[in-house]
């Protein structure tokens, strides 16, 4: 099959400030270069947490992929994680390593996505939300701003809150009014409270 998908490496970098905290990435490039990037790219996400603590990511594993993003998308959908879909933009994230593992070998078993899921996309624009939403009773308060961005919506009950546009076109209610039972995480045991 003819592709212009570039094969390259799933990268998993370690912290030497908490051995629980892991980068998960993908790249191109060597892993050691994306290493060395990350290290030194002060202004990021993940340079700010070597320029706070003074001490640099270390590459913990890399596993060539033939689909470098496919990958990605199987690795995170084998964690607990999963339904927090690339947590707003930041892939970095205090995990038990036998969570690392099940994604590092559901990558592994990735392959590479067929043409059907290579061409032709749904565009997940503002038109796309409001359809996700339609029947729901919630409504985007906020101007839309892609699927991982952190907006606001307002549920018919009145209650506002905040989430990603994936995660609410997933779970398709209002957290407030629906348990979502995040099991772990920052929004471990919120829900209930916002009642």
């Amino acid at each position: 099959m003819e592709s212009d998908i570039k094969s390259g490496y799933l990268y998993v970098l370690v912290h030497p400030s908490d051995p629980t905290l892991y980068k998960i990435g993908v790249t191109v490039l060597d892993p050691e270069q994306r290493l060395s990037q990350h290290n030194h790219q002060l202004e990021k996400y993940v340079g700010r947490i070597v320029k706070e603590t003074g001490q640099k990511w270390e590459l913990k594993t890399y596993i060539p992929v033939a689909d470098p993003y496919w990958a990605e998308r199987k690795f995170w959908a084998a964690t607990p994680l999963a339904d927090m879909p690339f947590l707003l933009g930041v892939e970095v994230q205090t995990m038990e390593w036998n969570w690392v593992q099940a994604g590092l070998d559901a990558a592994m078993a990735a392959g590479v996505r067929t043409r059907s899921l290579q061409k032709g996309k749904a565009v997940k624009n503002h038109d796309w939300m409001v359809n996700q939403l339609e029947g729901t009773g919630i409504t985007m308060i906020e101007r839309y701003r892609g699927l991982v961005t952190g907006m606001e919506f307002q549920c018919g009950k009145g209650h506002v809150f905040k989430e990603s546009a994936s995660v609410l076109a997933s779970r398709k209610s209002c957290p407030c009014c629906v348990d979502w039972n995040w099991l772990s995480g920052p929004r471990k045991g919120i829900r209930a409270s916002l009642r």
